[in-house]
């Protein structure tokens, strides 16, 4: 009889025990981004430095893709980060107005971040989190000229640079009062002369959680970058909206 109330005693407290041990908490974030960009590009020798200049309100029209996709785990305070972002814009500028020399550019941009996590604060399910971790870019440029006189007129160059980036970051998450909205953001920095001179990262969203695992929300991010190698240039920056849904599981 005594044996038979132990197992009664521990099957009635063994849903306590699994309610309160501690599990894998993990979050999927696909974010569509509308993204407009401006900085200068230069890809061969003797090539001028192309400007690029598209406002975020012509994002729609000049980006034929823009999408990203964040992912964390986390166990207890320790965690894992992934950020994937790809981009493809496209857009026209005058270079030498008196001989109607223009370029056509075509920017490809793949960004795949992955980084160790640590929960730094976490109250009233508020967090602060810090990471640190590595960045490879790889970038596809395409100027296509057209008009004008000289080596330039139709002429099309085409370069790809690929390179890995030490970064460093935080972020957090809030709800807004007792309410179901939250506001979340993170920035993120690096580079540091390693392989690209520097760049920095910004992104600061609100949103509704709809229920326990489902979320929208909307947001704004921008990076800049600014990297050199040789006669291969890439200063830009890139901003835009952000449309997200968010599962927590």
């Amino acid at each position: 009889m005594k044996s038979y109330r132990i197992f009664l005693t521990l099957l009635v407290m063994l849903p306590l025990a699994v309610q309160s041990a501690p599990r894998l908490e993990s979050r999927l974030t696909p974010y569509l981004w509308f993204a407009g960009v401006e900085g200068d590009v230069s890809s061969r020798p003797g090539a001028p430095t192309v400007p690029i200049d598209i406002s975020a309100s012509d994002a729609l029209e000049d980006n034929e893709a823009s999408y990203m996709v964040l992912f964390e785990t986390k166990y207890l305070r320790h965690g894992v980060l992934l950020d994937l972002l790809y981009t493809d814009t496209r857009s026209s500028e005058d270079l030498i107005t008196a001989v109607g020399l223009n370029v056509k550019s075509i920017s490809k941009n793949k960004i795949y971040s992955a980084a160790y996590l640590y929960e730094l604060f976490q109250r009233d399910r508020a967090v602060i989190d810090v990471y640190g971790g590595v960045r490879y870019w790889k970038v596809d440029t395409e100027l296509r000229f057209r008009g004008g006189l000289g080596i330039l007129a139709g002429e099309r160059i085409r370069s790809a640079e690929s390179w890995y980036d030490p970064l460093l970051g935080i972020k957090g998450r809030s709800p807004l009062g007792g309410s179901n909205f939250y506001a979340s953001g993170g920035l993120a920095v690096g580079g540091f002369g390693v392989s690209s001179e520097h760049f920095y990262d910004v992104s600061i969203n609100a949103g509704y959680q709809w229920t326990q695992g489902f979320g929208t929300s909307i947001g704004y991010r921008v990076y800049d970058l600014d990297y050199e190698d040789g006669s291969f240039l890439y200063d830009v920056e890139q901003k835009g909206w952000l449309l997200g849904l968010s599962w927590a599981f």
